[in-house]
């Protein structure tokens, strides 16, 4: 057990070394690590051929379902028939169903990143519409959800956009060049936090972060020395695949 002290512990893709990633089983079991101290949860969403968007990480079914075929090729129905060793991929909309369930426990996590995945195919107008009409509902604001993304394109429409905007954000960094710059970038584009690949970090890029009143979150640790050393510098947040071994 590590002591995090101020530090938030989130399960990757629900707890992605423990439980079959985002998916239902994989958040239930991320669920009941909450009474030991997980402060939440990190998933990935995708937007499907008509408009959906599916808790799923890759850009195709290979890895996990044994099919070429792209997410975005793809209607919701259609997905709805593959299976991830037997498990379902489920949408957005029935995640926050769970997550609000009034029997859940992650009803009552304290911080959940939604990572909006995107590559050079994504309708922005249609990824925007989708995003609009899951955050329309009064149930997704019960849930303490951060909007991340590496897609400035995208951040640029969530802060203009009038519903949105109101959704704290965060610009997500996986290189050195991107580094460089990251803090202005974020605060241009309107977001509270940075999720920095964490052999990126050092405690001046943490401190400096924290300087200009951005959280720091590091992804994706596995190593138990670096979660003890990213503490004691005082990262905001720690994703991880392997939460009951630090927990």
């Amino acid at each position: 057990m590590i002591a995090l002290n101020r530090t938030q512990l989130l399960g990757h893709r629900g707890a992605r070394s423990e439980a079959l990633e985002n998916t239902l089983f994989g958040f239930e079991h991320a669920k009941r690590l909450q009474s030991l101290g997980l402060a939440g949860i990190e998933f990935d969403v995708q937007l499907t051929f008509d408009g959906h968007l599916v808790v799923f990480h890759d850009d195709t079914l290979q890895r996990l379902c044994g099919n070429q075929s792209r997410i975005d090729q793809l209607t919701l129905k259609e997905i709805r028939r593959q299976l991830q060793s037997g498990h379902p991929i489920i949408t957005l909309e029935t995640l926050v169903q769970v997550l609000n369930a009034s029997d859940a426990i992650a009803a009552t996590f304290s911080h959940i990143e939604l990572e909006i995945k995107t590559h050079g195919r994504t309708s922005h107008q249609k990824l925007i519409q989708a995003l609009n009409t899951a955050f329309s509902g009064a149930e997704i604001h019960k849930l303490p959800i951060a909007l991340t993304t590496f897609d400035r394109q995208l951040l640029q429409q969530l802060q203009r956009h009038p519903v949105l905007k109101q959704i704290p954000r965060g610009l997500l960094i996986r290189t050195p060049e991107a580094l460089t710059y990251a803090a202005n970038s974020a605060l241009q584009l309107g977001c509270q936090q940075l999720g920095v690949y964490y052999p990126l970090l050092t405690q001046a890029v943490i401190q400096n972060c924290h300087r200009y009143g951005l959280k720091v979150s590091a992804w994706t640790v596995n190593d138990l020395e670096v979660v003890k050393q990213l503490v004691f510098w005082q990262v905001d947040v720690i994703i991880t695949d392997i939460p009951t071994q630090i927990l």
